[in-house]
């Protein structure tokens, strides 16, 4: 195997095989390449079988170019290799182990976190009236399993809690259910009360590699720990400079554990950077290094010499904004590409008038993060309906989707159904046959059962994305959708599961085995997928918090809104919190490759309120010789603004003409040419042509111009 791309630290992470060994990886240090290197040197040079082998991560996108890697490099399927995500993981440990931890089956279903929530509301109204609101109580449930060191100090509260968990945790047995979180810790617990399935998984195991070990939190911890108890060959690679992930119960002392549970841990340093210019590193360091008590390291890079960071000091949030647009305008002039370029912020809500000002200069943006493709209601009814036809007593999904569309189902019907599947000790499904009720209800039932049962029969004699069109309109569903959503929202939704049917057909094509077996493989991998792992196909400016955009790199980044309670936050009290703001700022700058530009301004609106800032410590702790430090103002005839009351005027100066009044003429870009009918506040209607008919439109939209 050609080892000849590997640096010295590099070379000693791959080689060093046998015992503990600790790799702090700095940013851009080639982390991944050490990690899917020593996979196929363990396996080419060493012969370890691929199903020996142990590799987790935190997200599929991580893992599954670790498999893609590992497949180019030998030339080998990895498909089936146990590369994947602490969930992935463990979900397929307890597909094949669960039935020796009574009374969960290999059939369970993994529910997400608004299901979760809808069975917490359930458990809640059983008992009365309480304290605490069903989304706190959530949170709280999920803390408690993520949490080791979890306490409630209010009293009522805590007795409340746990009188709930214990309910909660009764009917998630009783139906067979496993929350996201219960995935590690049942585990955990399947391992610590069989010793015989941990004998087999720790002999089966011999080399266990942990990726972005960093921000592993108690739980993942214990269980790796568990797995490598006997042959000691446990790799860890991380970054204690970019452990950013607290708020998740990541545990940056697990690096200190790691060190005195594994004597003679091997500690390797990454400090050669592949990705930023020897400015922007240095600038990292400097700030880094304000923070104690991290394993010393200092970041560097045989790059070309690159442009200092840009400092760039604003008068108002406005001017901030317009600063940014015209650089990433200017850069694009220069030969960039939009997807080139990232801006970076703390505060979810910061990205509010950059999407104003970037969709009135015709810049494409798109915002990294944001709700999952399998988190939408259509998408999560399609899977119950296919979860339904290959697991008929999948109780969760029967309830999910038996009175979707409308059949006259509700909760009393349910409730009887329940009763009579208990007497007779079926499935719900199963037991509509039984159930001796009368009326719309009761023959709604057998009108699904009805249904149901012809498409299962479909199953083996079609291609899975034609379940997809056989359950749209068999069930009714289109037709429903159609009829109680507004044309546009219920194309999206359309649209939406229509994509849905590209992954149906993925799986179509990559196995040979009974459509009902491939079904179930499929949604066992649907509930583990999270929109973070998607990536940004098109030619669009990333708009994204830092936290999103760790393990993403960009030409150039603009990290904005560097003022003191935004960066670091208002809510950053203890030494220790500010340490994590420090390394939030840390992974924003190691993000750039080429340029970077710090902003910040002296005024900001914030929650409609203009208020004067004061610039972030971290700035003052780079070094001002580091900084192209820009503090002359652009020269603009919109930006005369000289006193903080007159910011909104600043703003109001620069955006389309809105002094709009009844009666005058506009073109819309889309709908044409129109007449203003009425007019309340920042909201005009515009009546336009016969085929598009009345509007109301925002005043200030960039679509609109006066005539």
């Amino acid at each position: 195997m050609d080892l000849s791309g590997l640096n010295s630290r590099q070379l000693e992470s791959v080689t060093t095989t046998e015992g503990p060994v600790m790799v702090m990886a700095g940013a851009g240090s080639g982390k991944t390449k050490v990690l899917t290197t020593r996979i196929s040197y363990l396996i080419s040079e060493l012969g370890i079988p691929t199903d020996n082998i142990l590799a987790v991560t935190f997200t599929n996108k991580a893992a599954n170019e670790m498999k893609e890697r590992i497949a180019k490099m030998l030339d080998i399927n990895t498909k089936g290799m146990w590369v994947s995500t602490f969930h992935s993981f463990s979900s397929r440990l307890l597909r094949l182990e669960i039935d020796k931890l009574p009374p969960y089956t290999k059939y369970f279903n993994i529910i997400d976190d608004d299901d979760s929530l809808k069975i917490v509301k359930e458990v809640m109204k059983s008992m009365g009236d309480l304290y605490t609101e069903p989304k706190e109580m959530r949170k709280l449930i999920s803390k408690s399993k993520n949490f080791l060191d979890f306490s409630i100090k209010d009293l009522e509260k805590r007795t409340e809690f746990h009188k709930v968990l214990d309910a909660y945790e009764a009917r998630l047995k009783s139906e067979n259910l496993l929350d996201f979180d219960d995935l590690i810790i049942k585990t955990i617990e399947l391992l610590t009360k069989n010793p015989q399935v941990l004998e087999k998984y720790q002999n089966k195991f011999q080399y266990i590699l942990v990726d972005e070990f960093q921000d592993t939190n108690g739980l993942q911890y214990k269980l790796m720990s568990l797995l490598a108890k006997k042959h000691k060959n446990i790799f860890v690679v991380g970054d204690d400079f970019q452990s950013i992930y607290a708020f998740r119960g990541a545990k940056i002392e697990n690096i200190q554990k790691f060190q005195r549970d594994f004597i003679n841990t091997k500690l390797i340093l990454l400090e050669q950077n592949y990705r930023s210019t020897e400015e922007i590193l240095e600038l990292a360091n400097n700030v880094i290094k304000n923070n104690p008590n991290q394993i010393k390291k200092v970041m560097f890079s045989d790059n070309n010499k690159g442009l200092k960071p840009t400092l760039y000091s604003a008068f108002s949030y406005y001017d901030e904004i317009m600063y940014v647009a015209d650089k990433i305008r200017e850069l694009v002039l220069n030969g960039d590409n939009y997807s080139d370029m990232a801006i970076m912020y703390r505060a979810n809500h910061i990205s509010r008038g950059f999407e104003e000002q970037l969709m009135k200069y015709r810049i494409p943006y798109k915002i990294y993060g944001g709700v999952s493709f399998f988190s939408r209601a259509e998408i999560k009814d399609m899977i119950a309906y296919l979860r339904l036809l290959v697991i008929s007593d999948d109780d969760f999904s029967f309830k999910r989707v038996v009175n979707i569309p409308k059949r006259g189902i509700g909760k009393s019907i349910l409730d009887k159904l329940s009763e009579t599947a208990i007497e007779n000790k079926t499935s719900l499904y199963e037991a509509i046959p039984l159930y001796k009720g009368k009326g719309q209800g009761a023959e709604g039932l057998k009108d699904f059962k009805m249904i149901m049962d012809s498409i299962k029969a479909t199953i083996e004699n079609s291609k899975l994305t034609d379940l997809i069109d056989i359950i749209l309109e068999n069930t009714g569903y289109e037709d429903e959708l159609r009829r109680t959503e507004d044309e546009d929202t219920a194309e999206d939704k359309l649209n939406n599961i229509k994509e849905f049917k590209s992954v149906l057909k993925d799986t179509d094509e990559e196995s040979d085995d009974s459509n009902a077996n491939k079904l179930l493989a499929l949604l066992g991998d649907l509930a583990l997928r999270t929109n973070n792992d998607d990536t940004n196909d098109g030619n669009s400016v990333i708009l994204t918090t830092y936290h999103q955009a760790k393990g993403l790199e960009f030409k150039n980044v603009f990290m904005v809104a560097n003022e003191e309670g935004i960066f670091p936050s208002s809510n950053t009290v203890s030494d220790e919190e500010i340490e994590e703001e420090r390394r939030i700022c840390y992974v924003g700058i190691t993000r750039a490759k080429k340029r970077l530009f710090l902003t910040y301004c002296s005024h900001r609106r914030i929650f409609g309120y203009d208020t004067d800032m004061e610039r972030s410590r971290f700035i003052d702790e780079m070094d001002k010789d580091l900084l192209d430090d820009n503090r002359i103002r652009r020269k603009s005839s919109t930006i005369v603004v000289s006193k903080p009351k007159e910011i909104k005027k600043e703003v109001e100066n620069t955006t389309n003409d809105i002094s709009f009044r009844v009666g005058d003429k506009i073109n819309h870009k889309a709908f044409g040419d129109g007449i203003i009918v009425s007019k309340d506040g920042m909201t005009i209607t515009v009546a336009f042509n016969q085929e598009v008919g009345i509007k109301k439109l925002k005043a200030d939209h960039p679509s609109i111009r006066k005539l």
